[in-house]
Formats: C-alpha cells, structure tokens, sequence
C-alpha cells in the first residue's frame, strides 16, 4: 500500500513540476493592456523619454513596443519627447 501511495504521490509531484516548467517556457497569456499591433517606428531625430512624476526617475524609450506608457512607482509615467539638434 505504502508503495502505491508513493508512486502515486512521485507522479503527482512530477506533473505538477513539468506544468510549472512548461509555463515558464512561453510568453505569458492574457496579460492585461497587451498590445499586439505594430507600433510606428520613431521618426528621425526624436527620442521619447517616460520620467516619473512620484520620484523623478526617467526612462528613456529605444523601441517602443505598444503605446502603453511604462509604469515606476505604481503609477503610468509621464511621456517627454526631445528634439535632437546637430
């Protein structure tokens, strides 16, 4: 009885662990805000930088991957865009 209970429990245990495993393996499903339309390239000589309105910190932006704003401090961060000259 003992070794049915242990192989029964071993089994358990090892599909259990492979869900976990596989899970990590993909992008995550379902998340909220996702885009997954093409977002336009920046035009030449613009950059964007998001900064933090609660503790200032900035974050510069090279691609921009949806047009959701990131978030710092629980919050949506402020977008900046700058004109380079030269």
């Amino acid at each position: 009885m003992r070794v049915v209970i242990a192989v029964l429990a071993g089994l358990a245990i090892f599909f259990v662990g492979f869900g976990v495993i596989r899970g990590f393996a993909g992008p995550r499903r379902g998340v909220a805000g996702a885009s997954l339309e093409a977002v336009e390239p920046l035009p030449e000589g613009i950059r964007i930088l998001f900064w933090c309105e609660t503790c200032g910190m900035e974050v510069l932006l090279l691609r921009a991957g949806s047009e959701q704003p990131p978030r710092h401090c629980g919050e949506p961060m402020a977008r900046r865009e700058e004109i380079l000259g030269g």
